[in-house]
Formats: structure tokens, C-alpha cells, sequence
């Protein structure tokens, strides 16, 4: 029994040696690498922070022009502008969407302070597809955002774009918006803050929207002082030294005269600055920019027309001296006959009324008229017919600048067309031709016959009068038309088409209502404007800030990626300057 007992305890032993071995060579299954000790680096993550002011009603060149003392020294570390752009829609809520949105006018609808989309947006805030969320929500669903408070003197915008806030203030004038922003910023812990002063709107609707005045002047210096203080208040955190904040201090619109919103020369109106703030920023001006928008129409499906009943106007008659001008930039080429503005059943040889076509993609085009009801012949000019002086063919991706001018001499009538004001075909005469029909105005696609392209038009002018060589040159530089011009008299149709809604509106005093109707999935666009014809090529570092533009900063500031899916306008272009400020 002993000899069992001590050969059990010796296999029992065995195993546990065993077992042990196999622990230890199973520990060492791998190669170990020698110990290498290294000095630990801690890497210390600043919470992202956004404080947004936005100061209704400044004009950028005005607040370039006071120079107020606060936002001037702000610009040491800035991006910044004084001839950004709001949308072509100037109004309160139209701004206010675009900025908590970081969409345009033509897919959110709001045009006024209502906030409620208009017939003709996509913008259905009852369709889970078309609603265009703010940037608070977003970021709240993102989980890179905590705490959330706005402050502003309009009720209704707290209550109908703000209150997804975790706090919606509303404070009873600017100094109470910047004494409760200043308490968020002395006590609280909030990663966002976004502040509205409204009071220098208010100042340029009842004295004056320009620097010159005193009570306006006075108003934007007085926001400037909140500013310095907001500003003051927010370096002098306990915690500022851990936190990383972007201040974006920017305009919802500008002003002309004692308003804003009621006319066609907008550029004032439109005009804001913006203002993008961090310590770790070097200064960098985004300088002024030409550029128009205007509606891109695709391919086959895209139509702007005015009914029959109410464009009778634009008949070129029997007699009379006419002046048809409008910008064009050729997105792709389609092939012959692809129509651009005409008023006929069709650009065919039985249609009578007057049309501008393609001719293809050999970038030419075409200028016909022909007699009505009974027909006639066609009488055409074309863009490359002369054989000298001849204007370059047109290519795509540029602005171009097209005329057609009717006009009497000795007793005749004759009709000549334009490149870039420049002369791009001899007279033809018209004598005799009646060129009438009972047809709609159109611009863009029209079903039913010819071919399609993909291209963008805007700033369609029709005049009552044969303009001088001299001034078609001028207009073809022009990106706008006020009612100083010496022709303004005659001017019975003006779409800039730079809307944003659903149709053209005709800013032309004697055609009150001739707006062109929009149809099919169209689409708003800012390009480049062309100085008489010729693209601006545009420096890497320079970028045409819109309010638009503002959400896609501020997503980026947190890191969180814009969704293909959320469909915003706004680019980021913060990411340019990452060198200076990611460590």
C-alpha cells in the first residue's frame, strides 16, 4: 500500500509539473520583444467649443468701413470677409434657416419670418425626407455636443428654429442677450452658444442702413462692445485653458436706404461678413469675389415659362426697336437645336415668334425670327457666320453674355446678335416681318421637339428700345440692373433668376406679376461670375463665404462628418488651415 501511495503522490506531482510546463511554454507561444521603456507621453484633448454671433442687419462694407475696435483686433486670428453673401431671398428667417440649416432657400422654402416653407421649396417640414434639421439637432445626435443654450430678442425665432436648444433664451433687448450670454460664460459649462443682437436692423430700418449715419453707426459700435466683452468673458474661464473655441461672429443680411428684401439690385441687401475666430489662427481675408447665381437646367427636364395670356409684351411685332439680353453658362453640350429663351411653339420652320438655340456642341448658336400667324421664312443669324471679327465659340463651364437687338434704319428693319457685346453677326433685314404669336415665354426645356442641353441662365433682360453698341458692351459686364440706368425706362422684362424660389420673378417696373414659372427637379447655384465672358480663375485659399456655409465650419469643429444624406449647401472650407491649428 505504501509503494501505491508513493507512486500516486509522484504521478500527481508529475502532472502538476507538467501542467505547469505547458502554462509556461504556452506563455511563450509568441516572441517577446525586450523591454523597451520610453517616457509616456499624455496627450491632453481640448473640448471643442462654438460660441455663433449673429448681428442682424450689418452690411460688410459698412462694418469694414466703421472698423469697430473689438472685431477689428478679432481679426489678427481670423478667417474672415466683408463681402460674403447671404441668399437670394433677403429676409430675417430665410438667413436664419440657411444658417442652422446649412441649406439654401431653394430646398428649405422659408422666404419670410414666418418660417414656413413656401409653395415651390422642397422644404416640408412635415416630410420626414425634407426636412432640413439645425445644426443643434445634429449635433446632439452625435453625442460630440453636451450642452447647448441660445439667446436672442425674437421670440419667434426662438421658438420656431432655436428651441431644440437643451436652453432657448429669449432676452429683451441686446444688452440682455449679451448680460445672459456673459453669465453662460462666467458660470456655466455650455460647448454651445449661439447669440443674436438684433438692434442694428432695427437702427437701419429707422434712420438709414449706411456708415454715414449716425444712429446706425452707433448701433453696430455698441454690438461691438458686447462682443469684446462676450470675448473677454470667455478667455477668462477657469477652464479655458482646456477648451478649444471657434467663434464665428457673422450678419444675417445687410441693407439699402431704410430696408431690405424689396429689390432687385440686391447686392447690399445680400452683403454680410463673416468672421471665423480661434487663438490658433493666423489672419487670412477671403477677398470680394464676382459671381452670379443662377438656375442650372438638367439635361430634359427643367422649364421656366410665362403663359401666353401675360406675355404678349414680348411680341417683336411689326414694327418697333427691341433688345433681348440674358448670361448663359453651358454645363454640357447637347446636340442641335437645344433651346435657351424663345417665345414660340417651337424652334421648327412652321413656328412663328423669334428663339436662341444651340447649335450644337461645335459651341455656336443661333437667333431666329419668323412672321405670325400666317408663317414665312425663317430669317436666322448664327454666331459663326463672319468670317472676320468673328466672337470665340462657346465652351462649356464659362459664363457667356448673349444679345439680339431689332432696330430701324432709313425706313427698315433690321436684327444683329452678340458674344460679349461684341458683334457676332451682320444686320439681316426684317422689314415686313410680323413676328407675333399667342405663345408662352419660355426659358430652358421645352417637350415635344429639338434636343436638350445642360446649362445655366440668368440675368434675362428684354428692353423696349435698340441699346447702342456702346451700352450691350457695358450690360455684358453688368451683373445687375438698378433704377438708375439710363434705360431703365424701357426696361419690360427683368429676371436676374436668382431667386432661389420657384419661379423668376420680373423685377421690370412695367411687368408687375410676368414672372416665369419653374417646373421639374430644378436646382439653384452659385458659379464664378465671368467679367465680360472671361472666367476668374480663383486662388486656392480664396473662397466665396455664404451663410450657407456656417453649419459645415461648425460640424467640422466638432468632427462630425457631413451625411451625403442630409443634402446641405455648405462647404467647409476651415480644413484648408489645418496646419495652423491641429497640433
Amino acid at each position: 500500500m505504501k509503494t501505491f501511495k508513493n507512486t500516486q503522490q509522484i504521478l500527481i506531482k508529475g502532472f502538476l509539473l507538467l501542467m505547469l510546463c505547458f502554462a509556461f511554454l504556452g506563455c511563450k507561444k509568441y516572441f517577446d520583444p525586450p523591454d523597451v521603456f520610453e517616457e509616456q507621453t499624455i496627450v491632453n484633448v481640448k473640448r471643442k467649443k462654438v460660441m455663433l454671433i449673429v448681428i442682424d442687419g450689418v452690411t460688410g462694407s459698412d462694418l469694414q468701413a466703421i472698423a469697430p475696435p473689438k472685431i477689428t483686433a478679432m481679426l489678427n486670428n481670423s478667417k474672415y470677409s466683408w463681402s460674403g453673401y447671404s441668399d437670394y431671398v433677403v429676409s430675417d428667417g430665410t438667413a436664419w434657416k440657411n444658417i442652422m440649416t446649412g441649406v439654401a432657400v431653394g430646398k428649405h422654402g422659408v422666404s419670410d419670418n414666418t418660417f414656413d416653407p413656401k409653395v415651390g421649396g422642397t422644404g416640408n417640414e412635415h416630410d420626414a425626407q425634407t426636412a432640413w434639421p439645425t445644426f443643434i439637432e445634429r449635433l446632439q445626435a452625435s453625442g460630440k455636443m453636451r450642452r447647448s443654450a441660445t439667446v436672442t430678442p425674437w421670440k419667434q425665432l426662438s421658438d420656431k428654429l432655436l428651441i431644440y436648444a437643451d436652453q432657448p433664451i429669449v432676452a429683451n433687448n441686446d444688452q440682455a442677450v449679451k448680460d445672459t450670454v456673459l453669465k453662460k460664460l462666467n458660470t456655466g459649462n455650455e460647448d454651445l452658444l449661439v447669440v443674436n443682437f438684433n438692434e442694428v436692423s432695427k437702427a437701419g430700418v429707422t434712420y438709414g442702413f449706411s456708415p454715414s449715419i449716425t444712429e446706425y453707426s452707433n448701433a453696430i459700435k455698441t454690438v461691438d462692445e458686447y462682443i469684446g466683452a462676450l470675448l473677454d468673458a470667455m478667455k477668462a474661464r477657469k477652464t479655458y485653458k482646456q477648451e478649444d473655441w471657434l467663434v464665428i461672429v457673422t450678419s444675417s443680411h445687410g441693407g439699402t436706404g431704410n430696408s431690405y428684401g424689396e429689390v432687385a439690385n440686391r447686392d447690399r441687401e445680400r452683403n454680410v461678413f463673416n468672421l471665423y475666430y480661434s487663438d490658433d489662427f493666423k489672419s487670412h481675408e477671403f477677398k470680394s469675389q464676382p459671381f452670379m447665381d443662377g438656375l442650372k437646367f438638367s439635361a430634359n427636364a427643367i422649364t421656366a415659362r410665362l403663359a401666353a395670356a401675360d406675355a404678349a409684351t414680348y411680341n417683336l411685332g411689326l414694327t418697333g426697336e427691341y433688345t433681348i439680353e440674358f448670361k448663359l453658362r453651358i454645363n454640357a453640350f447637347g446636340t442641335l437645336n437645344s433651346t435657351i429663351f424663345f417665345k414660340a411653339n417651337s424652334p421648327a420652320n412652321s413656328s412663328s415668334g423669334w428663339w436662341f438655340i444651340h447649335n450644337g456642341s461645335d459651341g455656336s448658336w443661333r437667333f431666329v425670327v419668323r412672321r405670325g400667324p400666317s408663317g414665312g421664312a425663317n430669317k436666322t443669324l448664327t454666331s459663326k457666320d463672319l468670317t472676320v471679327g468673328r466672337p470665340p465659340l462657346m465652351v462649356t463651364d464659362k459664363w457667356y453674355h448673349l444679345a439680339a437687338k431689332i432696330y430701324e434704319e432709313a425706313g427698315k428693319r433690321y436684327m444683329i446678335i452678340y458674344q460679349d457685346g461684341v458683334k457676332a453677326s451682320n444686320a439681316l433685314e426684317i422689314t415686313g416681318e410680323n413676328i407675333i404669336n399667342n405663345e408662352d415665354l419660355w426659358a430652358g426645356f421645352k417637350s415635344g421637339y429639338g434636343n436638350v442641353t445642360n446649362q445655366t441662365i440668368a440675368d434675362i433682360r428684354f428692353w423696349n428700345t435698340a441699346l447702342p453698341d456702346a451700352k450691350i458692351l457695358e450690360n455684358a459686364c453688368l451683373n445687375s440692373i438698378t433704377s438708375s440706368d439710363q434705360y431703365y425706362s424701357n426696361l419690360i422684362g427683368y429676371w436676374p433668376g436668382n431667386d432661389g424660389l420657384s419661379a423668376f420673378k420680373n423685377y421690370s417696373p412695367l411687368a408687375v406679376d410676368k414672372d416665369l414659372k419653374l417646373a421639374g427637379s430644378y436646382s439653384w447655384e452659385p458659379h464664378v461670375m465671368p467679367t465680360c465672358g472671361n472666367e476668374i480663375p480663383i486662388p486656392a485659399d480664396q473662397v466665396l463665404l455664404r451663410n450657407s456655409d456656417i453649419a459645415a465650419q461648425i460640424y467640422y469643429w466638432y468632427g462630425v462628418p457631413i451625411d451625403d444624406k442630409w443634402n446641405v449647401d455648405g462647404k467647409i472650407f476651415l480644413s484648408k488651415f489645418e496646419s495652423e491649428f491641429i497640433k
